[in-house]
């Protein structure tokens, strides 16, 4: 999402920018480090697929009540959430707990930035990163990381072939190479001292506004997933209703282009409310054949938020009916209850 989007601060110290996802339910397959897709194909072949959201806003201690309700929209149980922070901000296990309590993986986004100063901040630059500036927060990080000891997937600046981050290409007088190698630093920091945590590279689509992003991929050698945002905003100013063909489709085909040995998550998926309520419902059906048609992709996580627009998959009655028949038949079927 844009620089505005919501973040995890997993500090003591909440503020306004502060937000908690959590969710419910067992991850049945293995996260498996830096190996080709034959290895991790029962990520997509097995009946209980990988699927998730980010939701916003929940405290450790009302999390469950949360987490239910989504359950309860969706009829099946994510096994997989998002959570933001930045890298000046420091991992909370208490604040993480749920999470195992859930069964659940965590899909940590991990931002480097401080997130109420824009998108241009000198600080974090790509070239400081890759040049060894920030080692100090990637180290505690990884120390951090490891302590937590479960299984953790980390997603490390998103985005970056938009133009809304420190570390977007073109900001700042970034480049693609100071990306492979300001993640290439990361990556060695981490995977150096927490063994339990697995990489997502997430781009986003690409749309007006955004770049191509192949010159950004570091290398199969220190990534496990791929990973892409893409949002339908609607038709309002600036914007225009897109198609899950027109929106998703040529950025699949790059990413499956820049690698064959990595499978596909939708890290980020949101759809706007349409004209009329079946607008969205057929957008939802669509994005559920999309993703059952490409034996790549391993999973999703939906964006469960009312924000820039009510990205959420049950704004209307409609929503919620093709959200729940769509995510039967992604999950094979196996309900919760």
């Amino acid at each position: 999402m844009s620089r505005d989007s919501p973040r995890l601060s997993v500090s003591p110290l909440l503020t306004r920018r502060t937000l908690l996802a959590a969710s419910l339910g067992a991850m049945t397959v293995g996260l498996t480090s830096c190996t080709d897709v034959r290895a991790t194909s029962d990520l997509w072949s097995s009946s209980r697929r990988m699927w998730g959201a980010f939701l916003p806003g929940i405290a450790s201690g009302s999390a469950q009540t949360s987490l239910g309700r989504l359950e309860e929209l969706a009829n099946f149980r994510p096994n997989i959430l998002t959570l933001y922070a930045s890298t000046k901000d420091s991992l909370s296990t208490s604040g993480i707990s749920g999470v195992h309590g859930a069964q659940a993986v965590p899909l940590i986004t991990l931002e480097p930035w401080r997130p109420a100063e824009g998108n241009v901040q000198r600080e974090f630059t790509l070239s400081s990163i890759g040049s060894g500036q920030h080692d100090a927060d990637l180290e505690r990080w990884a120390l951090q990381l490891a302590a937590w000891e479960r299984p953790a997937l980390l997603r490390f600046a998103q985005e970056m072939n938009g133009t809304w981050y420190p570390w977007s290409i073109g900001v700042g007088g970034n480049t693609p190479q100071q990306y492979r190698d300001a993640w290439s630093r990361m990556h060695a920091i981490i995977a150096d001292k927490a063994p339990n945590v697995r990489f997502v590279w997430a781009p986003n689509t690409i749309t007006e506004g955004t770049r191509d992003f192949v010159d950004c991929y570091p290398g199969d050698d220190v990534v496990d997933y791929l990973g892409l945002d893409g949002y339908n905003w609607g038709q309002s100013p600036g914007h225009q209703w897109q198609s899950v063909d027109k929106l998703f489709l040529k950025s699949l085909d790059v990413l499956g282009q820049v690698s064959t040995r990595r499978p596909i998550l939708i890290t980020e998926v949101g759809c706007a409310d349409g004209a009329t309520p079946d607008l969205k419902a057929k957008w939802i059906t669509d994005f559920f054949d999309l993703i059952e048609d490409r034996a790549n992709v391993a999973g999703f996580l939906w964006f469960q938020m009312d924000k820039e627009r009510d990205w959420r998959f049950n704004s209307t009655p409609a929503s919620t009916r093709s959200f729940r028949a769509g995510l039967a038949r992604w999950m094979g079927g196996a309900q919760t209850g």
